[in-house]
């Protein structure tokens, strides 16, 4: 086992318009007198920011906040109590979260009867010292990774160039989707992120690669804004991006608590559906009109193996709560894909993801090794598998929707 210093830290996000995640809150607003608890021991706990407060387009962080990185979060001159972000909840939330980021796992921040927790170690010398330039902005890009405009909890791995955070991956959180970097705490405030590879790769609501309505930060590069082209990198992440060398890489995977259409690249109005919405094992699956009400076409995907990059998913129906199989754990071309109820050993429920171009997917049995096909799209006729190796046709490219 690594080193825990310098391991990733698994983290997990959360609600709201710029919500930020992983600590929880252990309650309601407390009393005067009372303590906040604002984190709990384990890493993926989960609640939300409701704002990143005083971050706008204008002001900076430490801007009018009674925040200042000049002084020590223990001061009065570096965090007041008296105005700005501890006299407002929203304001607050956002002190738990820089406090999170900034202090170790066993350390501490008091201020009048709030405790906050530390967790990451990202800049502990600014509990009692200055917060320099680099402390900024890996602080920055620690709060930044948090962001998800869509009040939903995404687990994710993140890492970076900082010795508290570390190099190295972690099989179940395979895809990189970003790195984010910049300075929050100058005015204007400076705020990015660039794509990574799998940035589009079944994005999840609220986060880098799904449409969001706003967003705290923003992508400073032109064509494709990948991390690829414009960062420097090392074999697990991102070692600086522009000029900024405390960038933090988000890695992730498909969120289990979240369904997904599957439908045809081609024509995203057919996608996979439970016929006559059964919940019988042995159900067919096939083509329908997309319905963005109807849970017969609504999936999830649960990481079957997390030693695998590619995919050893089970997709599971909305509806019916059974999973996507080929019937009679057949190996032939043309066999009916079906439901059926959970089995964990059954290879046949079992599915790889393979990325085959810009967000479209073959989706391979493990069993099998064959990929779901749409029988030449037509409504209302069962999918099959067919085809496998390293030649697809569009009629096996498929295209992940996230349910809104």
């Amino acid at each position: 086992m690594r080193d825990l210093k310098r391991a990733a830290w698994l983290l997990a996000f959360v609600p709201a318009p710029f919500a930020m995640g992983c600590m929880e809150m252990q309650g309601p607003e407390a009393s005067e007198g009372e303590t906040h608890d604002m984190a709990t021991e384990d890493l993926d706990t989960v609640n939300g920011l409701p704002t990143i407060n005083g971050l706008s387009t204008m002001n900076g962080l430490s801007t009018m906040n009674g925040l200042s990185t000049m002084n020590g979060l223990s001061t009065m001159n570096g965090l007041s109590t008296m105005n700005g972000l501890m006299t407002t909840s929203a304001g607050r939330a956002t002190v738990s979260y820089l406090v999170k980021c900034a202090l170790a796992k066993n350390d501490t921040l008091v201020k009048g009867s709030y405790t906050y927790k530390g967790e990451m170690g990202l800049a502990p010398e600014w509990k009692n010292g200055s917060c320099s330039t680099s402390c900024q902005e890996s602080l920055s890009a620690c709060m930044m990774a948090h962001v998800n405009t869509s009040g939903r909890h995404i687990p994710l791995w993140i890492i970076g160039p900082q010795p508290s955070l570390g190099w190295g991956k972690t099989n179940s959180k395979p895809m990189i989707e970003s790195a984010f970097f910049g300075n929050i705490f100058v005015s204007p405030p400076k705020a990015y992120f660039c794509n990574g590879p799998d940035y589009d790769r079944a994005p999840v609501g609220g986060r880098i690669g799904a449409e969001t309505s706003s967003s705290v930060f923003h992508n400073p590069y032109s064509g494709d804004g990948l991390c690829n082209d414009n960062c420097q990198s090392n074999s697990d992440g991102y070692t600086s991006c522009s000029q900024y060398t405390k960038p933090i890489t988000v890695y992730r995977d498909l969120d289990p608590s979240i369904s997904y259409h599957i439908c045809r690249t081609y024509n995203t109005n057919s996608c996979l559906e439970v016929y006559n919405n059964s919940t019988a094992s042995g159900a067919t699956i096939r083509l329908g009109a997309k319905s963005t009400s109807s849970s017969r076409q609504q999936f999830f995907f649960e990481r079957y193996n997390s030693n695998s990059h590619d995919g050893a998913y089970r997709i599971k129906s909305k509806l019916s709560g059974k999973y996507i199989s080929v019937a009679g754990g057949s190996s032939s071309d043309g066999a009916g894909i079906i439901q059926e109820t959970s089995s964990t050993s059954l290879t046949q429920q079992r599915w790889n993801l393979r990325e085959i171009k810009y967000q479209s997917y073959v989706i391979e049995n493990q069993r099998s090794m064959k990929w779901i096909d749409d029988r030449n799209g037509t409504n209302g006729y069962q999918a099959i598998q067919d085809g496998g190796g390293s030649t697809y046709d569009s009629s096996q490219e498929w295209k992940l929707i996230l349910d809104n």
